[in-house]
């Protein structure tokens, strides 16, 4: 089940977990993270399988931040499409965006199943292990969504 969550406790088990937080980030200790929250920003849950961070970048566009866990390999298409369409209904999205380290092939793979289109490479903007890495970025659109 998608719905907006506001346990922080799942939230944060969720993004520290060992499998997730390795592809995250090197600049931090798990240990320290707090999830951001405040106007403009949505975690979502998906059951006991992750959350989704939707980020309000305007008044159609947001920016999706997807943290599945382990336990939901083999579904992963099927809560990111459940989790998109849930998305355009419940907010005032029109366009959805993400950000993909070239890091991590899984989650590319992941979004473009989903149904995200690649339309640009933000240079250097991802740090793992001390080193600046592209990200891919992708994007979907509501009637793109609504058509699946």
């Amino acid at each position: 089940m998608i719905e907006v969550t506001h346990d922080v406790d799942f939230i944060v088990s969720c993004v520290t977990n060992p499998m997730v937080w390795d592809k995250l980030t090197d600049d931090g200790a798990p240990e320290l993270y707090y999830p951001p929250l405040g106007s403009g920003i949505m975690w979502v849950r998906a059951g006991d399988d992750g959350v989704f961070l939707l980020v309000e970048q305007n008044h159609v566009t947001y920016e999706v931040h997807t943290i599945l866990l382990p336990r939901a390999r083999g579904r992963a298409v099927e809560i990111g499409k459940e989790a998109l369409k849930w998305a355009f209904a419940n907010t005032k999205a029109k366009r959805i965006i993400t950000n993909v380290p070239e890091t991590n092939q899984l989650a590319l793979r992941l979004a473009k199943k989903v149904g995200f289109k690649q339309y640009g490479i933000n240079q250097k903007s991802f740090q793992k292990n001390g080193v600046l890495h592209d990200q891919f970025v992708l994007g979907i659109s509501k009637e793109d969504v609504c058509q699946q």
